[in-house]
């Protein structure tokens, strides 16, 4: 399942990996299991706009947004809806870390 996202007439998807997550980690100061079990997944803004933004690619490439850019996106997706952002958030991490969501 791909999580696209359209803004400025241009396709983007989230992305996560490893080294994306140990970034984000670092950033907001808080794992990712502990935060989504602490927000229940409704992320704080900050956490979300990073999120959103360190997961940022243009549709089919390989690299990721520019920060300043993928902030701008960010910033305009949360205000256009907060609980979808949420969502976008929490559906790529489950695509792309199912190692969180496992229930053993």
């Amino acid at each position: 399942m791909s999580i696209e996202i359209t803004y400025n007439d241009k396709e983007y998807e989230l992305k996560y990996n490893l080294k994306r997550i140990e970034m984000i980690e670092s950033q907001t100061s808080m794992p990712t299991v502990a935060q989504i079990q602490k927000t229940l997944g409704y992320f704080g803004v900050k956490d979300l706009k990073i999120y959103l933004q360190m997961g940022l690619k243009e549709k089919g490439a390989d690299a990721f947004v520019m920060p300043k850019p993928a902030l701008e996106i960010a910033e305009a997706l949360i205000k256009q809806d907060y609980q979808n952002a949420c969502g976008y958030v929490l559906d790529a991490l489950e695509r792309d870390c199912p190692f969180f969501f496992r229930a053993d």
